[in-house]
Formats: structure tokens, C-alpha cells, sequence
């Protein structure tokens, strides 16, 4: 795959200085998953390809390490899927340890333990 695909990001405006200013997404080479989401202390993607961070792995805790994102100074926290094969994943963010959240710029969704999430499409 040729150059950046990038899932869940939308135009947003942060206040600096008094200007309001547009925030850029943050670049790269491959394929990410981002959220603004600059208040959060942590966000976690959670999904088909990492087990759920552990939830259905044997023991059904948490990892609290599993699909961690690296957050930039303007508030984008992001993480490199591009290492899964071509298909169908669904995924949520787990912000702060507790909170699950849908991509809110994604509209695909599925189910998962009950749960409305995200569903993102690698191609082949």
C-alpha cells in the first residue's frame, strides 16, 4: 500500500492564544487509527486483532498496555494498524482505563459482548 490512510480524524478547532486556529492531523507513512482527545490521561484501542486488550483472552482482564496510543501535543492520540492483513476489524477506544468509546468520525459499526464499536476495513 501506497501512502497514509487514516481512520477517525475530523476538522477541529483549538483555541491558541486567543486565535482559534484549525488543529492538524498528525502524518504519517501506513495506516492509523486517531482520536482527538486532548483531555485524556490514556486511550487504548481495543479490538478483534489484539483480543480485546485481553478481555477474551484466558483470565478476561485488561492489558493495561494492549493497542496503547501515543498522544502529540495538539490532543491526537494514534496508533499504527497497518501490520494487520487486508479485512474486516472491529474496535473501540478505552479512554482513562474505563470509558468505551466509538470512533465518533467512523460510521461503520458492528456489535461486540453487546456493545455497539467500530469497524474499520484494511484493504488487501
Amino acid at each position: 500500500m501506497t501512502g497514509r490512510m487514516t481512520v477517525g480524524v475530523s476538522a477541529l478547532l483549538l483555541c491558541s492564544c486567543g486565535l482559534m486556529r484549525p488543529v492538524e492531523r498528525p502524518q504519517s507513512e501506513g495506516v492509523d487509527l486517531v482520536l482527538w482527545m486532548p483531555g485524556a490521561s490514556s486511550v487504548q484501542v481495543l479490538g478483534d486483532w489484539n483480543e480485546w486488550g485481553g478481555l477474551v483472552a484466558a483470565g478476561g482482564v485488561i492489558d493495561p498496555l494492549a493497542g496503547m496510543m501515543s498522544r502529540n501535543p495538539e490532543g491526537f492520540w494514534t496508533l499504527d494498524i497497518s501490520h494487520l492483513e487486508g479485512g474486516s476489524y472491529r474496535y473501540s477506544f478505552l479512554v482513562n482505563g474505563h470509558g468505551w468509546l466509538r470512533d465518533p468520525v467512523n460510521p461503520l459499526t458492528s456489535e461486540f459482548q453487546g456493545r455497539t464499536v467500530s469497524l474499520v476495513m484494511i484493504p488487501d
